[in-house]
């Protein structure tokens, strides 16, 4: 039997959904800048992947604040366990959604790179260019984009576990076209 649960505002959904498509939009022209420096444009696809990061950077810091000042009340059909899982796994893609992008601009700012918003807004460094610097900070980035991979799968499993398995109307309190009665 499936209990009412208080949903996400508007607000919150469309943050978390803008920051979700944004990032695996980052993710699509990351998988393709290999392929790119023999086939298409290298710079252009750079140029949007660091687009659509950036973008991320911006949501996620509004996600953050909206989500201090909007708390939602706790599901009310989490086990203990489900709960602690729930909290370390959002924590955790808080901080990997905000290094990514940080990670990103670092290490093109140290490497030289030109960083460009959409072509349309220069984006200046306060960083002068450091080749080895940039290396490790570089693998940072790049490692990230794995924990991208776990933790985006954790959390869209256990939306999935909540929805067919437990039942519990869980995944409505985020879904789009979902009644928000509180507000916000």
């Amino acid at each position: 039997m499936a209990r009412t649960l208080r949903h996400y505002g508007g607000v919150a959904k469309f943050l978390h959904w803008a920051v979700a498509v944004l990032l695996l939009a980052a993710l699509i022209y990351a998988w393709n800048l290999p392929d790119s420096r023999k086939v298409y444009g290298y710079s252009d696809v750079l140029l949007w992947h660091k687009s659509f990061g950036i973008s991320v950077l911006v949501l996620i810091v509004l996600r953050l604040i909206w989500r201090v000042a909007h708390p939602v009340a706790p599901a009310l059909t989490l086990t203990p366990f489900e709960a602690v899982v729930s909290r370390v796994t959002h924590a955790l893609l808080y901080v990997t959604v905000l290094a990514m992008p940080l990670t990103g601009y670092l290490f093109s700012s140290l490497a030289g790179q030109h960083l460009e918003l959409f072509g349309l807004i220069d984006l200046d460094t306060p960083f002068k260019r450091d080749i080895a610097l940039s290396r490790p900070i570089r693998a940072a980035h790049e490692l990230g984009q794995w924990a991208i991979y776990v933790l985006v799968g954790l959390h869209a499993a256990a939306a999935l576990y909540h929805q067919f398995i437990k039942r519990d109307g869980m995944l409505a309190r985020m879904l789009p076209m979902a009644r928000s009665p509180e507000g916000g």
